[in-house]
């Protein structure tokens, strides 16, 4: 009896799109499309996640202003992997060996990441009402994105106030780190010619 039915029924659209804004679904998603910039963006989440709530937001609003200025400002088609690669790594590293120490040099290396996130999210040249809800989508991906890996972090950390969740952050920035390293030293590898 119900078999007709269930046979009649067309697609359901529950989570359809606004038409025409699926750039921005596509941009908001960019941040965390790549290895390199996933690596760093968890390197920043890890960084900002070790400092007390009042340095964050400067942190956070560093972030948001380089990306912008990256996004704007920043030359099309650059292909910096590599650099973001070692970035990627500096963040990691300084996660690992300074939780929560040095608020001037987190800052300039999230402001420097921004930057290269800002750069990498520029999009393909087309129409300017798909580009910009594109590069809106972009920022509001690295920066939420961003916010909420350090809101798990803090919540983690206020939580759980067993002694080892502080060393347990700084072996999986350390990870990153070395995960980081390791595909920077992919990006010089050169393949050795078969004889």
């Amino acid at each position: 009896m119900w078999l007709p039915l269930l046979v009649a029924a067309g697609p359901a659209h529950a989570h359809s799109p606004v038409p025409g804004i699926e750039g921005f679904y596509v941009g908001a998603a960019h941040p965390f499309s790549t290895p390199s910039q996933a690596l760093l963006m968890f390197g920043f989440g890890l960084m900002a996640g070790s400092f007390a709530a009042e340095k964050v937001r400067w942190i956070l609003t560093g972030f948001l202003f380089a990306t912008l200025i990256g996004l704007i400002f920043g030359p099309r088609d650059a292909n910096i992997d590599t650099i973001m690669f070692a970035m990627a790594f500096i963040t990691c590293a300084f996660a690992a060996l300074f939780p929560g120490k040095l608020a001037p040099l987190a800052m300039v290396l999230v402001c420097i990441g921004g930057l290269l996130i800002g750069v990498v999210s520029i999009p393909d040249d087309g129409p300017m009402r798909d580009r910009l809800f594109t590069m809106s989508g972009s920022i509001v991906g690295a920066n939420i994105g961003l916010l909420f890996l350090w809101g798990i972090s803090d919540v983690v950390r206020e939580r759980y106030k067993w002694p080892w969740i502080g060393i347990a952050f700084r072996v999986v920035a350390a990870w990153l780190g070395a995960i980081a390293l390791l595909m920077l030293a992919l990006g010089f590898a050169e393949v050795a010619p078969s004889s």
